[in-house]
């Protein structure tokens, strides 16, 4: 039988965090009837019981509210203990003027109430969510973005939260700490996924219907970023300085070669960082992407990505991974951190600071530039919408000044 030492002392975090012990120890809080703390020498855990009548009778039940780590300080073991207690009173109350449940039915109504408590944590509802919903309707790679945009910034500050206690304040103040660490981009794109959890919370029975306050906090925009992109000659600039990477850099071939794929095909970074060996098809001149931004699609490769991929293939199969482009260390990860190679490359080529994905918008301005039609563009890009083509065309200044000296002239005949 375990041996228990009893003493009673009131609850606070900071004698908690330092709880430590040799023997087994129950600690009774004294604020709140029935409330203790266990501590369990062995293991070192902590877990917080409540003993309270559970019938209409005179038995007495111990009650596991959850662990130490469930909780976010010991204000919250207060608030589910007191919760508890009112919702078995509601339910005592019920029984005794229906005069048909046991002292057995108010057990298991109290256990029922604990768990239906714990489902309504933040993090936990979260899990669910993205086990029957997420999961289902989903992409893959979104399902990844929003599991890394939870653990940075949804958990660590609503994680062991109610959802039924969170206020537009809470929301608002969070708000404002993801835009001032990342950028509004960012911070409008975590509230978007906390407003989709929400509306699935109301469905699924956590939150009443009419709920969510995401909607009324005001998104922030920053300054509209204007993409850079290259000529002819910012071209052979650049895929000079890529070609001479590995040898001046000493930075890994591989990571060199990636960009060069990205700027000969036009395709989104994560397109081809993360390509696999058995979506490229080399004798149809074609990538067939399981997953994209807009879904599934074909890439239509030209000669010169063609020679790229086929070394990158071979020295992907010698290695023995499924990637395209292994990771530098670990084959069965794809390669990461572009960005360092493409920085020294722009620096070594002279050439203005880019993003990686301003290679995308210059293949397609290039396009448009040469008269290629929009809607060509628009299958080459893959865009489910030729708005979002047009976007991404920036005619160059040269083209711009003719097409503006031409109307002009045209005007000017007419005039005379």
């Amino acid at each position: 039988m375990t041996e228990w030492k009893c003493k009673r002392r009131i609850f606070k975090d900071s004698w908690i965090a330092q709880l430590k012990s040799d023997v087994n120890l129950q600690i009774m809080d004294g604020t709140i009837p029935g409330l203790q703390l266990r501590y369990y020498a062995k293991t070192k855990g902590i877990s917080f019981f409540l003993n309270c009548r559970v019938g209409t009778g005179h038995e007495r039940k111990t009650l596991m509210l959850g662990k130490w780590a469930d909780f976010v300080d010991v204000g919250e073991v207060y608030k589910r203990a007191k919760d508890i207690r009112a919702m078995i009173l509601k339910n005592k109350v019920l029984a005794t003027v229906r005069g048909t449940a046991t002292n057995d039915d108010a057990t298991e109504t109290a256990k029922g109430l604990i768990r239906n408590a714990q489902e309504k944590i933040f993090e936990n509802a979260f899990a669910v969510y993205m086990d029957k919903y997420a999961s289902v309707h989903k992409k893959p790679s979104t399902q990844q973005l929003n599991q890394l945009h939870f653990r940075l910034y949804l958990r660590p500050v609503f994680g062991k939260r109610y959802l039924e206690d969170l206020t537009e304040r809470d929301i608002m103040d969070a708000y404002t700490e993801w835009a001032k660490k990342t950028s509004f981009s960012t911070a409008n794109k975590i509230l978007s996924l906390l407003s989709n959890f929400w509306d699935w919370c109301e469905s699924y029975g956590y939150m009443p219907r009419r709920s969510n306050l995401c909607g009324f906090i005001k998104k922030g925009h920053g300054p509209k970023y204007r993409a850079t992109v290259l000529d002819l000659d910012g071209y052979k600039r650049l895929f000079k300085s890529l070609d001479n990477g590995p040898a001046k850099s000493r930075m890994h071939p591989r990571l060199f070669r990636v960009l060069k794929v990205l700027a000969l095909t036009g395709c989104r970074c994560s397109e081809i960082r993360d390509l696999e060996m058995d979506e490229v098809s080399l004798p149809e001149k074609k990538i067939h992407l399981k997953d994209s931004k807009t879904g599934p699609r074909d890439v239509m490769l030209s000669d010169d990505a063609i020679k790229e991929l086929e070394f990158a293939m071979k020295e992907a199969e010698l290695i023995g991974s499924k990637f395209v482009f292994p990771g530098i260390l670990d084959k069965n990860k794809s390669v990461d951190n572009v960005r360092k190679p493409f920085e020294w490359a722009l620096k070594d080529a002279g050439l203005p600071h880019m993003r990686i994905h301003d290679l995308r918008h210059s293949f397609i301005t290039m396009g448009a530039n040469m008269g290629e039609s929009i809607t060509a563009l628009k299958d080459v890009a893959g865009h489910s919408k030729i708005t979002t083509t047009e976007m991404y065309t920036h005619l160059a200044d040269a083209q711009a000044f003719k097409a503006v000296n031409h109307i002009t002239q045209t005007i000017c005949q007419q005039e005379g």
